[in-house]
């Protein structure tokens, strides 16, 4: 696995609509400013062009129809999930900001990209820093 994108992004990546399933270039995840979301950046694993989404954190059980089934009195509480794992099960879609040729004019406005989506495969938290780990890296 990448660090990075192999080359620099591509341009010429014609416009695909295609799922790349896992991607195996690493993504990074950060905390908002405001601390009220997160944010992951990477590469798009079609373009390689660097991609961006700001994911924002919600109260449980919020906006739902109804009780979560957990606030029943005989129903056990879940575990809370991690922001990782709510990355994790995230698709994300490339935002490169380039308009890649044979973009249909069908697609969401502003959402300007080379058409993939994908899930995440390296994720690595960028707020924390790796200095001190002993790994050297």
């Amino acid at each position: 696995m990448s660090d990075g994108p192999a080359r620099g992004h591509d341009f010429d990546t014609v416009y695909a609509d295609l799922d790349k399933g896992r991607a195996t270039t690493r993504f990074t995840w950060r905390d908002t400013d405001d601390g009220l979301g997160v944010v992951v950046e990477g590469h798009c694993p079609q373009c390689r062009g660097r991609t961006a989404r700001e994911i924002r954190r919600v109260l449980p059980g919020t906006g739902a129809k109804g009780l979560p089934s957990w606030l029943r009195r005989d129903a056990p509480r879940p575990e809370p999930e991690t922001d990782e794992e709510v990355l994790r099960a995230e698709r994300y879609f490339c935002a490169c900001g380039h308009p890649h040729p044979n973009r249909p004019s069908e697609t969401y406005p502003g959402r300007v990209g080379c058409g993939a989506s994908w899930t995440l495969g390296v994720l690595v938290r960028s707020d924390q820093g790796d200095a001190g780990d002993g790994s050297g890296a």
